[in-house]
């Protein structure tokens, strides 16, 4: 049966297959786990690009873990058998780097694993995984590839890093999961999460569209299968937030609904800054759902309903803007601006991209909810759109760090699709352009003309 197919390759037990990553099999044993309880499937379908050949099965690159050498053994259920199964894959030794593997991990921590930790108050990626990373020989990989890629795109200093070197160390992390997701304890453990979600970051940045989207989905699964969500605490929190802003921007590019079904349920009451923060990621990606292709068009033939769900994401807004700290209003900055937008500055700068995120939600709602009042209610929806855009355009003026710019990045370019006045139309491909130059991202993609075609399109 597949099931049995799906473990058997996770085990190594099958011929190694090129077109199968080993995010889509854990995505298919997930799913068929899922299916086995009655709670329905999901296809999951995956694409891995390696220098491998069938005859040549990858090994790990690591000496202190032995996971080839007991993968002929299955460990059995008693505790002492579970805990050597843990040293298959976890060292006792901390792993040792050599060469300019420490500028690597340096740049990661001090630079790319920010962009992770964007709302969550711990760090978690810069602080917590590189203690785990150096106990695991995978997620050490992940690291690394996520730096060594960063660290080609925006050289400093005497820092020496080929795309080549990112690629090896991306290409090995894929072979280290291959390996070491027969064992059940890794399955469920925090360094597979970790790795995992720093992957699907590397694919974003370096610009592999159909290796992340195909991740992102394989992600999906991972923290299905855990009931891990939003809510979970801790490490796998982190990284489910993390996850889902890079799925919004993938279904945004993409016009799909996003993989995720959650809804949290925490009271505002209980929330702290940071968790607002991210409350505002999950109504966003309300929205995106509602803007995708396949809501739209099952909305032509209900028009009432999908009037409707707008209204209620839109009330979800304006509970959202109720309910925020006094942290979310800007600060008082010093004039006169000759600018298109009037700079806002926040503090701390998260909380002004969360505002962004805010208008960009209300943007996409409404423009895509179908206007049952007719002019004057376009009319009122265009003032809100303009407000909205001059707020994200004046948040992005006053952000000076990469993981802001990063997502104001992506706020400026969902909120300039509907930006028809050419001044704040040069602002906004100015400011991209300015965020792009810190942070290195996109790589192969120019957002700005993209901009321009659309506008030209828009005009006539």
């Amino acid at each position: 049966m597949a099931p049995l197919r799906w473990f058997g390759l996770l085990a190594g037990d099958l011929p190694y297959d090129h077109n199968k990553s080993p995010l889509e099999a854990l995505g298919d044993v997930a799913s068929s786990q899922r299916y086995m309880q009655g709670a329905g499937t999901s296809q999951v379908n995956g694409h891995r690009q390696t220098s491998a050949t069938p005859s040549d099965t990858p090994s790990l690159p690591c000496t202190n873990l032995r996971l080839q050498a007991s993968a002929a053994s299955p460990p059995t259920s008693n505790h002492s058998s579970i805990a050597d199964e843990h040293r298959q894959w976890r060292s006792l030794e901390p792993i040792a780097l050599k060469g300019n593997e420490h500028a690597i991990f340096e740049r990661f921590i001090n630079r790319v694993a920010l962009w992770i930790d964007l709302f969550d108050p711990l760090k978690h990626f810069s602080t917590f995984v590189p203690h785990l990373a150096l106990h695991n020989e995978g997620l050490m990989k992940a690291l690394l590839a996520l730096g060594a890629r960063h660290m080609s795109i925006k050289p400093e200093g005497n820092d020496e890093a080929r795309v080549e070197r990112a690629v090896q160390y991306y290409d090995e992390t894929l072979r280290y999961l291959q390996h070491a997701m027969r064992f059940s304890s890794y399955k469920n453990s925090q360094e597979l999460h970790a790795t995992v979600l720093v992957i699907s970051k590397y694919e974003m940045i370096d610009g592999t569209a159909k290796n992340w989207e195909k991740h992102l989905k394989g992600v999906f699964w991972i923290q299905r299968s855990r009931d891990i969500n939003g809510e979970s605490g801790g490490i796998s929190q982190a990284a489910w937030w993390a996850w889902l802003r890079q799925d919004i921007w993938a279904s945004l590019r993409e016009g799909r609904r996003l993989f995720s079904f959650f809804k949290p349920t925490r009271p505002y009451e209980s929330m702290d800054m940071w968790d607002m923060a991210s409350r505002v990621v999950y109504i966003l990606a309300q929205a995106v759902n509602y803007s995708s292709k396949e809501e739209t068009k099952a909305g032509e033939a209900d028009l009432p309903s999908r009037i409707l769900r707008a209204t209620t994401l839109l009330g979800l807004l304006d509970e959202w803007r109720r309910n925020i700290s006094i942290h979310f209003s800007p600060l008082p900055i010093q004039g006169p601006f000759e600018s298109v937008f009037i700079p806002l500055w926040f503090n701390p700068p998260a909380l002004g991209v969360s505002v962004q995120m805010y208008c960009c939600a209300r943007i996409l709602l409404l423009v895509n909810q179908p206007a049952a009042g007719g002019y004057l209610e376009c009319q009122s929806r265009e003032r809100t759109i303009a407000e909205c855009i001059d707020t994200v355009g004046g948040v992005a003026m006053k952000l000076s760090d990469d993981a802001t710019r990063l997502m104001s990045t992506q706020c400026l370019y969902a909120a300039g699709l509907y930006c028809s006045v050419p001044a704040k139309q040069n602002s906004i491909a100015e400011l991209i352009r300015e965020h792009s130059a810190h942070t290195g991202w996109p790589t192969n993609t120019d957002l700005v003309e993209e901009l321009r075609v659309h506008w030209a399109e828009q005009a006539q």
